[in-house]
Order: structure tokens, then C-alpha cells, then sequence
């Protein structure tokens, strides 16, 4: 092989470039500009890709390196996530750990502080099939709480009515212990000698 040949395919085994397109189809691919010239669709390299599995598509603009075998383009596997002057980091602090995503929302883990945030979504679900744990000293909800199920507490529930009062509709089933309203306990309050009306058939008077 003449030396010239040998040298480009040397050349050829490590190449950066730019993400310009990207197939997200089965099987998922990207092209990528480097040097002048644009590859035909490649594969890019995930994090896990057996019977563990990640998504992580690469994005248009991206910087890539090409690992090109036997300095060929043509088999080249894409490795992505190179930071450039288009796409920054999304931080510069040594204590963090974050995840960006197209739309703004941020994942960060500050493990100075010890403390995981998620910012800027819309939507958050937690699927599970059985049951959620969460197991914190305290635990604050800022908005509104809707139950769609069940609400059962074991340790007794305090509060205040705020703005809204306290409103209960349907029907309300006490059942062992006192139920007292501003110190007089309701099942046990007498108004004595008060007789029914002749037209009144039920309740108390």
C-alpha cells in the first residue's frame, strides 16, 4: 500500500464533525459534516444497548467524533457529547451534575449540598404497580393536592382552613373517639327540656 494511501486511512481512524441530520426511525441513525464531506447515515454509540437500554438521540448542530475502523468512513460509529463554542455545557460548577434538555427543563444534582432538583417541566408521572414510598422527616406540597383514591393517615392530620375553609361534601361517618367542635363534643352535647315541634319529625332541636 503506498505510504500516502496508509497515512489518509491513519488520518482517517479519529475525525471530529457535526451532527446535520438524524433518524430517529428503526434503525436509528445520524449524518455527520466533517471536513467538508457528509457521511452517509452511521450508527452512534448509547450508553447501554442490551438487554439494559438507553435513548439519548444525538441533536442536530452536535460535535461528534467519528471512530472510523480501518480508517474508513464508511464503518464509522459516532460518539457523541463533545461540548463546543454552539452548544456549552449547561453548567461550570465543580459540585454539579446536570442533564439539559431541548425544551429548558434541567435535571441537577448539587452533591456539595446534597441536593437534587428538576426544573422546567410540565408534566411529571410516577407509574408504579404496587406501591410509593417516600420517607422524609417532612414533606411540603405548594399547590393544590388532588386524591383520586383512598387518603388514609395514621398518625393524626392538622391544619388550617386558609382562604378556602374546610369543605366536605358527601356523606361524613365518624367512628370511635370524641368529635368535638370549639371544646364541646358533639355526640355528647344535651340542650335539655327542649321539646320537638309538632310538625318537626327528626333531629336535634
Amino acid at each position: 500500500m503506498p505510504s500516502a494511501e496508509l497515512l489518509r486511512l491513519i488520518e482517517n481512524l479519529l475525525r471530529f464533525g457535526t451532527v446535520a441530520e438524524v433518524r430517529h426511525a428503526k434503525p436509528p441513525r445520524v449524518r455527520v459534516t466533517t471536513g467538508g464531506i457528509a457521511t452517509d447515515w452511521l450508527p452512534w454509540i448509547e450508553a447501554r444497548a442490551g438487554r439494559t437500554r438507553t435513548w439519548s438521540p444525538p441533536t442536530i448542530g452536535e460535535q461528534v467524533l467519528l471512530l472510523c475502523l480501518g480508517g474508513d468512513l464508511r464503518n464509522a460509529v459516532i460518539l457523541c457529547g463533545i461540548p463546543s463554542n454552539d452548544f456549552d455545557t449547561p453548567s461550570h460548577s465543580p459540585d454539579e451534575t446536570v442533564t439539559q434538555y431541548p425544551d429548558g427543563a434541567t435535571v441537577t444534582y448539587n452533591h456539595a449540598s446534597g441536593t437534587l432538583s428538576v426544573s422546567g417541566i410540565q408534566q411529571l408521572i410516577i407509574e408504579a404497580a404496587t406501591s410509593v414510598l417516600v420517607r422524609c422527616p417532612e414533606t411540603t406540597f405548594d399547590g393544590n393536592v388532588i386524591v383520586k383514591g383512598l387518603l388514609s393517615y395514621q398518625n393524626g392530620i392538622a391544619g388550617q382552613g386558609g382562604g378556602h375553609g374546610n369543605t366536605i361534601s358527601g356523606d361524613f361517618i365518624h367512628q370511635g373517639g370524641k368529635l368535638s367542635s370549639n371544646g364541646v363534643v358533639v355526640d355528647e352535647h344535651d340542650h335539655g327540656n327542649v321539646r320537638r315541634g309538632g310538625d318537626r319529625t327528626s333531629g336535634p332541636r
